[in-house]
């Protein structure tokens, strides 16, 4: 999360600070949204864990990571966009897909906002100071129903390579699904150790690479490696893969 400044009828801001206020309050009920290219909307739950009620603000955009809700292109409506959720309560809102055109062999990535504002003790009302208002950003995934395979037989289906890049080793991928496969935790197994790497989001039909600064020769490897992924639900899966070169 990070600090946004929109909403700028809510914020009034001092030069002289006697408090700050940033508590992450309101949450969503998942880490990614995937939006089904047949759904008319999609439901997203967002939940008040406070015992104070917030405004919240909601859009999506689509790679922006500045953007705001009056500077989006993002095919996307949300309903409401804007409203106040009370304290350990609830608010659902409706994601509806507006766009048409969209590549329907893959997915498409999107991003949803939300912005959270607490609200002003009232006690302090005379005393300077600041409200932080939180930001959050999650993947939406625009996934159409003509994708050849599944989101979960899809990490199964990468294919990595050794290959070096200027004298570095580096683990190569390459995704021929048509969904976005988000790794990370990647690990290159020698008889005695494992030798870790940094790996990150594939998108559709694309390729990755990724150094393993560790690795300083391969005659000896046994040609695998292991990695955890995010999979549908947001939760982590783990695989392992057979490495060519």
């Amino acid at each position: 999360m990070k600090p946004s400044v929109f909403l700028p009828s809510v914020l009034l801001c001092a030069a002289l600070l006697n408090s700050v206020s940033a508590v992450a309050s309101v949450v969503i009920n998942s880490n990614r949204v995937i939006y089904p290219g047949a759904a008319s909307e999609v439901n997203i739950q967002l939940n008040n864990e406070s015992a104070s009620p917030h405004l919240m603000q909601v859009w999506a955009d689509s790679g922006d990571e500045d953007s705001t809700p009056d500077k989006t292109d993002a095919p996307f409506v949300l309903t409401p966009p804007l409203f106040r959720i009370e304290p350990t309560s609830g608010q659902t809102v409706r994601l509806i897909f507006t766009g048409s055109g969209l590549p329907q062999d893959r997915e498409s990535l999107f991003f949803l906002n939300s912005l959270q504002v607490p609200q002003l003790d009232p006690s302090k009302t005379t005393q300077n100071h600041i409200v932080m208002m939180l930001r959050s950003r999650l993947k939406l995934f625009y996934r159409p129903a003509t994708i050849v395979g599944t989101a979960a037989a899809a990490p199964s289906l990468l294919q990595f390579a050794l290959a070096q890049q200027n004298g570095v080793w580096h683990i190569t991928v390459n995704n021929p699904t048509g969904f976005h496969i988000t790794l990370f935790e990647g690990k290159l197994l020698s008889k005695d150790k494992a030798l870790p790497f940094s790996p990150e989001m594939v998108a559709p039909y694309s390729s990755a690479s990724w150094p393993i600064p560790t690795l300083k020769q391969t005659a000896d490897l046994p040609a695998r490696l292991s990695f955890r992924y995010i999979n549908d639900y947001g939760g982590v899966s783990s695989a392992e893969a057979s490495i060519g070169r």
